[in-house]
This record gives structure tokens, sequence and C-alpha cells, in this order.
């Protein structure tokens, strides 16, 4: 038999005792017993804090360097999932330079490898045969870096105490994620969409395995933040993902376009130069060190580029391929695939530019005149750096999440963002329950393009329209940049 582990916590050892005067931490239990789910692949441990059951590094798929995913190997026994798995190779950060960055974002770049197909839960309950809404959260950073661990404000304990599943997870990136070698044959044809792939393969480990950690497998919404909310779209312009996800929430990053398979076929060819391959020895590309391949692919990017070829934006990225994603994300072929989910689309304040880009998104859908749409600005103002922060890119996410006091170093620990946190995690997860983000004294209208009814998120939270002088305003803001 396991030997059973159990750590009761401070505050029980305390009263089995005597008085402790540090106690002021949650109660934890880690055993071979209270915290076991049976997965499709074998029994996964985790352990509850605060009353939240918490498993981490669970692998949901596996695969050979740009290949499609498979799934994962089955085990023996009870596999131990307590802290978070390999986050896929990617490019040295930059923002560790930067002493501001780092102290608000305090970012784990944790262990990183090719294998990284893992994704973590948090839940109320287990085994218990209720269906609580489901949420999976898909991490930012572009299509580059990032990962479900990445952030400290990603932790997914106070959603779940608001009695709903949250899930993220890992996916491969940037040259092992998305470098398009489909030109070299057959073989390589999913290269262009391995991470697309991957994210694919999680939502069916949902559907397959959520119900056993509490949650209901019909009733999953997708939600994602800047380079996530790009990967939103493509899952909703994907048709191997239709029916595994019902509901959707863009976070600054209405992303409506993917690589043309023409420019990502040349990204490929020209980096299986930089390293001496062509079609004949293209195999070996397997075996190169992941920083040899990344450099070339940035070479081939970089030259491209300088010889005007349009490469977009992200350079390696998901790719049109024509099967995985058959079209650009706002084609009207679209419209069959995920015209019947509800959607909340919207940027930060100090984003002004992206309005433009949500309100396109949301135009292209309501076209449809399928599910309801809805539209929010998220304007709280943070007081760190004497308020030079604004209401940057990344603010939302900490109280989307309710996790203020994990992401204080960028927003405040103020009573109003407390409260701001609380009530914008409320609308987020009356979203996930029903697909209606409105809330006891909180009516959202949905979105309609000619007086584009907006939810501003701020210390006093109102629905305006277009014509609001707080847009207008907005559009005439000095833009946020990292310059202080």
């Amino acid at each position: 038999m396991r030997k059973s582990f159990t750590f009761i916590g401070i505050a029980a050892l305390a009263a089995a005792c005597c008085s402790n005067p540090y106690d002021k931490g949650p109660s934890i239990i880690v055993n071979s017993t209270d915290a076991v789910v049976q997965t499709q692949y074998g029994a996964v441990s985790g352990y509850i804090e605060d009353g939240i059951y918490t498993f981490k590094g669970i692998p949901y798929a596996k695969a050979e360097r740009f290949m499609a995913p498979e799934e994962p190997d089955s085990w023996e026994g009870v596999r131990s999932c307590l802290y978070y798995g390999p986050q896929s190779p990617q490019d040295v950060r930059t923002g560790w330079q930067s002493d501001k960055q780092a102290f608000m974002f305090h970012w784990d770049d944790g262990t990183q490898s090719e294998d990284c197909q893992v994704l973590n839960v948090w839940t109320k309950g287990i085994n218990d045969g209720k269906k609580r809404p489901v949420m999976v959260w898909l991490h930012g950073g572009g299509y580059s870096m990032g990962a479900g661990s990445e952030l400290p404000f990603y932790d997914g304990a106070n959603l779940a105490k608001k009695d709903v599943v949250l899930v993220n997870l890992n996916h491969r990136l940037n040259v092992v994620g998305y470098l398009d070698l489909s030109a070299f044959g057959e073989k390589y044809k999913y290269s262009g969409v391995a991470g697309v792939m991957d994210m694919i393969m999680a939502l069916k480990w949902v559907k397959e395995n959520i119900s056993n950690f509490g949650g209901d497998p019909d009733n999953v919404m997708i939600f994602g933040q800047s380079g996530g909310g790009g990967k939103v779209n493509i899952l909703l312009a994907a048709p191997s993902a239709k029916g595994l996800f019902n509901k959707a929430a863009v976070q600054s990053g209405a992303i409506m376009t993917v690589t043309e398979p023409e420019a990502s076929r040349q990204i490929g060819i020209e980096t299986a130069k930089a390293l001496g391959l062509d079609e004949k020895t293209i195999d070996k590309i397997q075996e190169v060190p992941y920083t040899e391949l990344l450099e070339a692919s940035k070479k081939a990017t970089a030259n491209l580029r300088a010889a005007g070829v349009n490469v977009g934006m992200m350079g390696v990225g998901p790719v049109r391929d024509g099967e995985v994603l058959p079209y650009q994300l706002g084609a009207p072929e679209v419209e069959a695939i995920s015209g019947d989910v509800p959607v909340i689309v919207g940027h930060n304040y100090s984003e002004a530019t992206s309005r433009a880009g949500a309100t396109a998104e949301l135009d292209v859908r309501y076209a449809w005149k399928g599910a309801p749409e809805y539209l929010y600005i998220f304007a709280k103002n943070s007081p760190i750096l004497d308020g030079a922060l604004k209401s940057m890119h990344n603010m939302e996410i900490s109280f989307v999440f309710n996790n203020i006091y994990l992401g204080r170093h960028m927003t405040g620990t103020e009573k109003e963002a407390y409260a701001l946190a609380d009530k914008m995690s409320d609308v987020w997860v009356s979203f996930a329950k029903d697909g209606n983000p409105s809330i006891k004294k909180l009516s959202w209208e949905p979105y309609n393009p000619e007086t584009k009814p907006t939810m501003i998120f701020d210390v006093e939270t109102k629905l305006v329209y277009d014509d609001d002088p707080i847009i207008k305003a907005m559009a005439e803001q000095e833009p946020f940049r990292w310059n202080f």
C-alpha cells in the first residue's frame, strides 16, 4: 500500500496543540486518497487547498516534433499531479531585462520541453456527479511564448470557488508548433497547425474526462487574452473543434487572420536552407537542437520580410492549411462552424486602437444573426508606478480570475480593485453557466453595430453606447507605452 501523507494545515495543528500567532494560511491536504480522479488513461492524484481540488501537469496528448498529436500513453497506478508540467520551448524572455516589467509580471519560466502537452484543473468537487460549467483558459504570448503556469494570476482556485471547473493548458508554440514544412511532403502536412491540434486535443480530453472532476462536458467556455484571444478565434473557425465548447471570450486579442500557406511554406523552405537541409535531407530537422531551429526560422523570416514577402505580423504562427484551418477566421464559412456560439469580445481602455479590431469581429458575427455577442472595455487604472500603467495590456486578467492579490504588483490592492474583480469574475462565470453575462444589478445588452452597447468595467461599471463621451475620450488619449 502507498503511504498516506496528510498536511492538515497550520490552523488545525495549532488547534490541536497551542495557539499559533503565525496562523494565516489556508488548510492543505496532500495524501494518496482524498484527491484522486480516474481519467481514461489512468488515475491522477492532486491536492486540496482551501477547499479546492487542484491537479497540475496532467498529460492530454503526446507528439513527435512537427507531427500531429496523439493520445497520451496510459499508466498503471496513480500518477502524482501536484506541480505544473513543462512549457513549450520558447525564446529568451526579454522582459527580464526591464526591472519594472519583471516586478509587475513575476513570470514563471518553468522547465521547457517539446513534450509539453499538459493541462491543469481546479475544481470545488470531484467524483460527485455535479455538472459545473467548465472554463478553459488559453494563455497569451502571441503564438510564440507563454504557458498556463506563466503568470501567478492564471491560478484557477478563486474562479473554482464560484463553482466552475477551471482548466488551463500548455501546447506547442513557435517553430515546434507552427513551422510550416508542408512543402516537403505529406509527412509534414500538419507542421503548420501542430499547436492548434494540441489545443483541440486538450478540448477533447476535457470532453471525455472532465465529468470526474465535477465538470459538465457539454457546458464548456473557452477564453483567452492577447494571443490567447487569437487562439479562441482560431478554435471558433476550426471544424474539428465544433461541439467541444459552446461559449467563448476574446480579451484584447481580436486577431482575425492566420498565415496563408504561400508565405508560411516560404518560411519553412528558407528555414531548412538556413540549416543546410533540402527535400532529400529534411528529416534531419527532427534532430536539430531547438535553439538552432529557432534561430534559423528567425533568420529566414527576417530575410523574407527584407525581400518584401508578406509573412504577417507573427511570422511563424498558425497556418490556413486547408484542413484543420480551412478558412480565414472571419470567412462566411465559419458561420456553420461557430455561428451558434455566444461570445464576449473586448479590450482595455489604454489599448484604444483595439476597439476597431473588437467591433470588426463582432460586426462579422452579428451579420450571421446567430448567438448573442457582447462588447466590453476594461477601464480601471492601476495606481502602481504613479499611475503610469493606466489600464494596460494584461491588466484585466487578474480581475477576470478574481486574483488581485496574486496580481497586486500590476493592479495594486485598493478596495475598489477587489470589488471590481469580484464583480467581473462573477460576470465571466455567469456567461460560462448559460451564455448570459448579466448578473444581479448589472444588465448587459447584446451588441449591435448601430449603437455598439459597451460594458465599461471600472470603479463604476456601466453600460454605454458608441456616442458616449468615454468612448470619444478613449480615441483621443495618448496610448500606453513602455517608456517609463
